[in-house]
């Protein structure tokens, strides 16, 4: 990651650049820490600077609303558990969800075992709903694996390997099945050209509205 800057009008933009290899578009990030645009591996830089003036508006409007800085995973804390508050608290033993708790065993420090608990999670809950939405969009996934990227809720390959990230079991039920949908398109484009889109919109008529969930509560599913 490298720090640049943008002269605008009247201002000086900071920014922090991030190239990935596995990119294909742009993105765009605010953290506590700013702008990040994050560029595919062999993009000019041009390419970031055409963004920022395009979503300049968003940006600013983003940069001017204070960020909440990551709460600290404590017993009698709430962590999010498919868009519902669960509250924390440690149990003698193995780490569970009952109702509006999750019980965590004492055998290993807090964060890492809620960490490993939505891990070990994750995986049968993604299968299940890439199975149901297999059948529903005639698209079949090779292997599913489980990413822990810092910028991307998921990805797909030219092979049809499909990776999800872990965190999204913090959010919404229909959130978690906008990511899956969206990637199983990918198995017929491997772009987000209209015709991708109109797939994901055929299985997901809502998609927008998910994927704004995701713009204004991703950096909430970072905060341990």
């Amino acid at each position: 990651m490298t720090a640049h800057s943008l002269r605008l009008a009247d201002r000086e933009l900071p920014y922090q650049l991030e190239r990935s290899s596995r990119r294909r578009s742009i993105g765009l990030k605010i953290t506590a820490n700013g702008l990040t645009v994050i560029l595919p591996a062999r993009a000019p830089l041009k390419e970031a600077e055409r963004a920022i003036e395009s979503k300049l508006k968003w940006i600013l409007a983003r940069l001017a609303t204070p960020v909440a800085a990551p709460a600290a995973l404590a017993v009698g804390s709430s962590v999010l558990w498919q868009g519902q508050a669960k509250f924390v608290q440690h149990c003698a033993g193995r780490t569970r969800l009952e109702e509006d708790v999750l019980y965590v065993s004492e055998q290993s420090p807090l964060p890492v075992t809620i960490t490993r608990f939505y891990q070990r999670s994750a995986k049968p809950y993604f299968l299940q709903r890439l199975a149901y939405w297999s059948g529903v969009m005639g698209l079949q996934p090779r292997q599913l694996f489980l990413s822990s990227a810092k910028s991307r809720w998921g990805s797909c390959t030219a092979l049809g390997d499909i990776r999800l990230n872990w965190r999204l079991m913090q959010a919404p039920p229909q959130v978690i099945d906008y990511v899956v949908i969206h990637e199983l398109a990918h198995l017929a484009e491997l772009n987000h050209s209209a015709r991708f889109w109109a797939i994901v919109a055929s299985a997901c008529p809502d998609w927008k509205t998910h994927r704004l969930w995701l713009k204004q509560n991703g950096a909430m599913l970072f905060a341990w």
